[in-house]
């Protein structure tokens, strides 16, 4: 039987110390879905975006990308996802499109597809005045539009994005809400945030962390 999910969590465990703990964790993803998950700092957003990029393991339970167990073929799931963590390494002596060169090589894009891949990338996310810029002087903001970039640049089927609109004003909001509406169309989006006001209109699930230190998550606030 052929899994139609991008995305398949069965059952995740991770536990490191007392106060960091997540139990029974279990959700599924296809195309044109957006999972919202909802906390403050400190209940588990962070740590369940990098179990399904792959930085860490999960003590037990299983995490299933586009049809790859992540633990078994880490690599080959890995290049499904464009991932913007919460803290990007940015080299603040690279030009935007230097950057975007740099991650387009280290995502093995083809070289005769670099260019392309650049364009589209610049364009979506609207950096194209800044391309020339040295990443150093630009503001959080435009800095945070460059981390979107090199997350969408080879167009994955999966996108992780952890807070992804902070540093964004009102209408960077606004043009970010309509790239993922659009991006949506052929992916699966998991997106972590404070403010549901910010993704009511692109999130169709919502995960709700609380507790903070027990890493609690509430599916009675699930939505489909």
């Amino acid at each position: 039987m052929i899994d139609i999910n991008l995305i398949r969590v069965e059952k995740i465990g991770y536990v490191r110390q007392p106060q960091l703990k997540l139990t029974e964790l279990s959700f599924t993803l296809q195309a044109g879905e957006c999972l919202a998950l909802l906390g403050t700092n400190g209940t588990g957003k962070t740590t369940t975006l990098n179990l399904l990029a792959g930085l860490i393991q999960p003590d037990r339970g299983s995490i299933w990308i586009k049809g790859l167990n992540i633990k078994t073929h880490k690599q080959a799931a890995k290049r499904q996802i464009g991932f913007l963590p919460d803290r990007l390494p940015l080299y603040h002596d690279l030009t935007v499109q230097e950057y975007l060169k740099f991650i387009s090589q280290l995502r093995q894009i083809p070289k005769p597809d670099i260019k392309e891949a650049i364009e589209y990338a610049i364009e979506e996310v609207e950096l194209k005045d800044y391309r020339h810029h040295l990443i150093g002087i630009l503001s959080k903001g435009l800095k945070q539009r460059v981390g979107i970039a090199q997350a969408i640049i080879h167009r994955p089927p999966i996108l992780l994005l952890d807070e992804p609109t902070q540093g964004l004003d009102g209408n960077q909001i606004d043009r970010f809400q309509r790239l993922l509406t659009e991006y949506k169309k052929e992916a699966a989006i998991i997106l972590s945030t404070h403010y549901v006001n910010e993704i009511e209109n692109i999130c169709n699930k919502i995960i709700q962390f609380s507790t903070a230190g027990n890493l609690f998550y509430d599916f009675n606030h699930c939505t489909t």
